[in-house]
């Protein structure tokens, strides 16, 4: 009894005691010296030890092989007992193979035990359990080839909780060490899942080149052994990474070659919500508000009807992200709302926060847009979540605005640089319109107290700002060349009207009117109203 815990369940002790004759006269002794008493007569009969400590005293009293050769007993009893109801017993069943030389058993329950507590969005719990099992594995001295094969099946299921934890450097660094051993072995299935975690990882760290190349290994033995598993998940993550390259066409056949599978595996949630929102940004990048905003609300809808609360949260990000290309800012922070509120797991409310970021800078609440900057920010560079990095080129730009021009310029310039180093063109294209931003607004500049004299009094380059026309027009016509290389429509047309204001404040009437007629086009084309009314307003003040 002691060996099944301080509380214990009837028909186990019986099953495992000698005593199977008497055992209730003995169980009906021990409560009468006030040893023991019942806990509970349903679901099942289950007694407790009164005093923790009695229970300590008898535990310790038994010889360490003696309790391990019980605890697999125990075990192995709860098993036959229970194999109707294994789920309800998973982390007590870990628990006695762990104390038991069934090292193998115990590592498969408590990989059962760390998915269930990931379905309850027990992050850190699930987090645990693997971790515990990844102990028992890999200080074993030696393992044999199976092991090793278990070992990458654990790794592949672990790295989902380091996925909503935001733990990318863990991840990274635990998949990386391991790189080798899945080298190794035959089996492509689990070669296959382990490369495309690994592409995962590498993406959210923007090393989007390496990452690339992992997803492309992955689908490549995924296609060797037909496994539609490994193509679906590859797939779906590979539509990330080609945005960040900014290969709008790939990233769009692989979102839909991932829908594809996942209506192939229905009872997969995640594959089929999670392609189905790398194509709705795929269509943001795209400029295409219509097709995001309807791929939101199949995304919240489906998983309403699932109950899936994680598909639920991509729902409101998506829908709140396709108003941003309406230039319909309220909508957006009250999707940003419905998203916080609705996140459970510690990376899934950063997802908040960066679609809010985006709703108060485009709307100029820059005061409320810092902390939320800052949390994103710290996130990542915390857990190596390096996709919110460029993000401190929003705080340099608010920075700007707020009068601190050098040191804003300087974030701006490293965040741009961070883009370009990393190849993040549809990032990059965004960091050039900014930049080309701030030169417009020094260009336009002409009064003592303007804009330029105040860069001059607190510390901007100087060098910058005779030529900030010809840099403003230089980094705005990298936008274009690179939104059209890529096909980025909504920061396409945002460089036109950029540009457009450039001519016109350099008395380029002319070109003033060319440009802003093609940022007119490329708006109606995307139904960006909020943005149209803004450009027909530019062209008609034009005379």
């Amino acid at each position: 009894a002691s060996v099944i815990g301080r509380a214990f369940l009837y028909e186990i002790l019986k099953k495992l005691s000698e005593l199977k004759d008497h055992i209730d006269r003995e169980l009906s002794n021990l409560e009468r010296v006030d040893l023991i008493r019942i806990r509970a007569i349903q679901p099942d009969m289950e007694y407790m030890f009164k005093h923790p400590l009695t229970h300590e005293v008898v535990y310790n009293g038994l010889l360490k092989k003696e309790r391990q050769e019980i605890h697999e007993q125990i075990a192995s009893v709860m098993e036959n007992l229970f194999q109707n109801r294994l789920p309800e017993f998973y982390e007590t069943l870990a628990f006695h193979f762990q104390k038991s030389h069934s090292i193998l058993k115990a590592v498969d329950y408590l990989i059962k035990s760390g998915e269930k507590s990931m379905k309850r969005y027990a992050v850190e719990e699930s987090h645990e359990y693997y971790k515990e099992a990844y102990g028992l594995l890999s200080n074993k001295s030696v393992r044999s080839q199976e092991e090793d094969k278990l070992l990458i099946e654990l790794l592949t299921k672990w790295a989902i909780v380091f996925y909503y934890r935001g733990d990318f450097k863990g991840l990274t660094e635990l998949l990386l060490s391991h790189e080798k051993m899945a080298e190794s072995h035959d089996d492509k299935q689990k070669s296959g899942m382990f490369y495309a975690w690994l592409g995962f990882a590498l993406s959210f760290r923007m090393r989007l080149s390496k990452s690339y190349q992992y997803f492309k290994k992955a689908i490549k033995m995924g296609e060797e052994e037909d496994d539609q598993h490994v193509i679906g998940y590859a797939s779906a993550w590979l539509t990330w990474t080609c945005l960040y390259l900014g290969d709008l066409d790939e990233a769009l056949y692989y979102g839909e070659k991932a829908q594809e599978i996942s209506r192939l595996m229905a009872e997969d949630q995640y594959l089929y919500f999670k392609s189905l929102s790398g194509l709705a940004f795929a269509y943001f990048c795209g400029g295409e508000k219509k097709k995001c905003h309807e791929t939101g609300k199949i995304i919240l809808e489906y998983s309403r009807k699932h109950s899936n609360t994680r598909g639920m949260v991509v729902g409101y990000y998506v829908i709140g992200f396709s108003y941003i290309l309406n230039g319909d800012y309220s909508s957006a922070i009250e999707y940003a709302k419905k998203t916080a509120h609705t996140a459970a797991d510690p990376f899934y409310s950063q997802l908040a926060n960066d679609l809010l970021l985006w709703a108060y800078f485009y709307e100029g609440k820059f005061e409320e847009a810092v902390p939320v900057i800052n949390e994103l920010v710290a996130f990542g560079r915390k857990y190596g979540c390096d996709i919110f990095e460029p993000y401190q080129g929003y705080l340099g730009l608010i920075q700007i605005v707020n009068g601190d021009l050098n040191l804003g310029y300087k974030r701006l310039e490293e965040a741009h640089r961070f883009c370009l180093e990393n190849g993040a063109k549809w990032y990059s294209a965004m960091m050039d319109n900014s930049i080309g931003m701030i030169f417009l607004n020094i260009a336009e500049s002409s009064e003592p107290n303007d804009f330029a004299a105040m860069a001059r009094d607190i510390g901007f380059p100087i060098k910058d700002i005779p030529t900030a026309a010809k840099k403003a027009e230089s980094h705005l016509i990298k936008s274009i060349e690179v939104s059209e290389e890529i096909g980025a429509k909504f920061t396409l047309a945002e460089a036109y009207l950029l540009l457009s204001l450039l001519h016109k404040a350099e008395k380029r009437t002319g070109e003033a009117r060319k440009t802003i007629s093609k940022a007119i086009h490329i708006f109606e084309q995307i139904d960006a109203e909020g943005y149209l009314k803004q450009a027909k307003e530019a062209l008609a003040s034009m005379g």
